[in-house]
This record gives structure tokens, C-alpha cells and sequence, in this order.
């Protein structure tokens, strides 16, 4: 009802606008546009509450999403200068745009209507769209008539441009998903592996002393904060593999690097078998030959640049691939298939070979426990 009554104010006084605006008149153009559309921002923020808390966090979602904190600060402004936009053309008593304004009001309203009351991507993309073309249309017709209110809107479109591309992103990387329910355990703690060898097992490639460090110390540390970070949010009692597919942020980079690391102690062993007969031949088909295949794994290890990971995967094609990824990625986030992995963080090598990572990379060749990764195949 105050919403109303403002609007219905807010009309009234359109209604005069082409008689001289006095000061108070004035103020008033300003201020009811801009409290206008805060009310319209606030009850859109209202009936995302549970779909932000519930839903949202398990979207898979483009890398360039801003932090949380981003959108209701850019949000604040853009309402701000929206409101202001209009002020400008009632001042001058120009009421030419004022229903593409209300227009775009209402298709801003609307999308957080159909994006998370309805949780469907599909319907906000649409709404977004017609949102795009509504507010170019208001910039190209207030330019003609008051420069100054268009230009208040640029920063609008700029935004939206940026929002339609995030809603577009989730809405095709969450086909695959979007029907599919998560299961839960009752244990919600990620628990530590054990290794599948004895400590010093793997010695010398590996040492005790870098087995100690690297898996008691680096790995404990990212399946702990995994399970700090995710306690009491909806990634509570999901698999690593779950919560690398769908989360971003700081639970990303820590249950990535856990399962990461998870991959990597599972896939060593200090008695290396022939590998398969079967993927043998999906090596050779895909790569020309073994040895052509272990020339270019190594070759990306020892060139990849900073800190990260090298990967053999698989895409929903059974297709192999050599894959490297840079920090805490993961095959997983581009829709293929991790087999097996050799990190290239420095802590992964530097107490046994210092900076001479060329010599570890040739070195683990050696321990790659070639079942394990035949075992991970989803390909048959």
C-alpha cells in the first residue's frame, strides 16, 4: 500500500509537470523515482531470500561471477542513479519515456520473479532479454530529449549486459543437472583417506619425509577447511565431487585441492602394473602410441607455469585427454571425466628435488597405479 501511494503521488505531480516546477516539486521528481525503485529492489531481494540460501549456491556458475558482497552494493547504485535518470526527464516535464522507465521497473522486478521465486534460469534469461532491449530503447530515446537521463542509464545497460551473459552461463551449464537431486549422507564430515601403501613405500621418488608433509600436513589442511567452510551450508554432507562441481569461492579452491589431492595419493602405488589391455588400446587410439602419450603428459607437467595440476581425462565421448589446470581446478568444471593427475605445486617435490621439477615429473611416471585410473572410466 505505501508503494501505491507513492506511485500514485508520484503521478499526480507528473500530471503538472508542465507547468513550472517549483522547489518542492522539484525534490519531489528526485525522490520519488529513487524511493520507487529501491521499494521495487527491496521486494526483489525479498523473494530471493531462500532460493540465494537454498538453491543458487548449487548452481554451476560462470568463473567471472562477481563476490556475493559485489551485487547488492552495484544493485544499491544502479537503483540510485535509475531513480535519478528519471528525475531528470520530470524535471524538465518531459514525460515521454516515463513508460519504458516504469517498464523497465517492472522487467527488473520480474526477473527475480522468474530467476528465484521460480528458480528457472530459462524464464530469467528471457526476462533479462526483454530488459536489455527496454532499457537500450530508453537510452536512445532520452538522448534525443535529455542527454543527461540517458547517460545515468549506460552503467545500467553495461551491468545488465554483464547479468544476461552470468544468467546465460547458468542457464546452459546446468542442463545436464538441473533435474538431478544431490544425495546427502548422514556423516556430514569429509574424512581423510587412508593411503593405500605404507608411508615410506613410495621412497625414493617419494619420501617419507615428503609423504609426512604432503599428505599429513597440505592434504589434512584442505579436507579440515573443507569441512569448516562447509558447515552449516548447503554443501554440508555432499561428496568432494559434488561441491567441486557446483561451489566457487574459498570452499571451491579448498574441497578442489582435497579432491585433487585425494585423486593423486589414491593413484600412486609402489609396485606399478602393466596397464590394461583396454586402456592400452583407448591410449594408443587416442595418442598414436605409450610412449607418445608419456612424452606429452610429462612435457605439459614440466611446462606448465606456476602452480596447478595435469590430469589424463576422459569426455562423455570416452575420448582421452591431457588436461592441465591451473591452482585448484579441476577436470570436473569442464565436463570431463578425472582418471589420474601429477601435482606440480612446489610442496608436492621441492624436499626431495628442490627446484628440479623436470626430474619428479619422470620420476612419478613410475608410481602411476595404472588399475586405479582404469577403475575411474565411466567409459565403457
Amino acid at each position: 500500500m505505501p508503494a501505491l501511494f507513492v506511485l500514485g503521488y508520484w503521478l499526480v505531480l507528473c500530471i503538472g509537470c508542465e507547468e513550472k516546477v517549483t522547489d518542492m516539486k522539484k525534490f519531489l521528481a528526485y525522490f520519488i523515482p529513487i524511493v520507487l525503485t529501491f521499494v521495487v529492489g527491496a521486494l526483489g531481494s525479498y523473494i530471493q531470500g531462500d532460493a540465494l540460501r537454498e538453491w543458487y549456491p548449487m548452481l554451476v556458475k560462470s568463473p567471472a561471477t562477481p563476490p556475493a558482497v559485489v551485487f547488492p552494493i552495484a544493485w544499491s547504485v544502479l537503483y540510485l542513479l535509475i531513480g535519478i535518470s528519471a528525475g531528470v526527464m520530470l524535471v524538465k516535464g518531459d514525460m515521454s519515456v516515463l513508460r519504458l522507465w516504469l517498464l523497465q521497473l517492472l522487467l527488473n522486478f520480474l526477473w527475480s520473479v522468474c530467476f528465484f521465486a521460480l528458480r528457472s534460469p530459462l524464464m530469467g534469461l528471457l526476462v533479462i532479454l526483454a530488459l536489455d532491449v527496454v532499457v537500450f530503447a530508453y537510452i536512445v530515446y532520452a538522448s534525443s530529449r535529455r542527454p543527461a537521463a540517458a547517460w545515468l542509464f549506460v552503467p545500467y545497460m553495461l551491468w545488465l549486459i554483464f547479468a544476461t551473459y552470468l544468467n546465460g552461463y547458468i542457464y546452459i551449464n546446468n542442463q545436464k543437472s538441473k533435474n538431478v537431486i544431490v544425495l546427502k549422507t548422514n556423516d556430514t564430515k569429509i574424512s581423510l583417506p587412508a593411503l593405500p601403501y605404507a608411508v615410506g613405500a613410495l621412497a625414493p621418488v617419494m619420501s617419507e619425509e615428503t609423504i609426512n608433509y604432503h599428505y599429513g600436513k597440505h592434504f589434512k589442511a584442505y579436507i579440515d577447511n573443507t569441512n569448516r567452510l562447509i558447515a552449516g551450508t548447503p554443501y554440508e554432507g555432499m561428496g568432494l565431487e559434488d561441491i567441486v562441481k557446483i561451489s566457487d569461492g574459498a570452499i571451491f579452491n579448498n574441497a578442489a585441492q582435497a579432491l585433487n589431492h585425494r585423486i593423486f595419493f589414491e593413484g600412486l602405488t609402489p609396485v606399478q602394473k602393466v596397464m590394461s589391455e583396454r586402456l592400452q588400446n583407448r591410449i594408443i587410439s587416442d595418442f598414436g602410441s605409450i610412449e607418445a602419450f608419456n612424452r606429452q603428459f610429462v612435457d605439459m607437467a614440466i611446462g606448465l607455469f606456476g602452480s596447478g595440476w595435469v590430469w589424463l581425462a576422459e569426455d562423455d565421448n570416452g575420448r582421452l585427454l591431457i588436461v592441465p589446470t591451473k591452482d585448484a581446478d579441476n577436470p570436473l568444471r569442464h565436463h570431463l571425466n578425472p582418471l589420474l593427475c601429477v601435482d606440480v605445486w612446489e610442496h608436492a617435490y621441492y624436499l626431495d628435488y628442490q627446484n628440479r621439477r623436470a626430474d619428479f615429473v619422470r620420476e612419478y611416471m613410475k608410481l602411476l597405479d595404472w588399475d586405479k585410473a582404469d577403475a575411474r572410466s565411466k567409459y565403457i
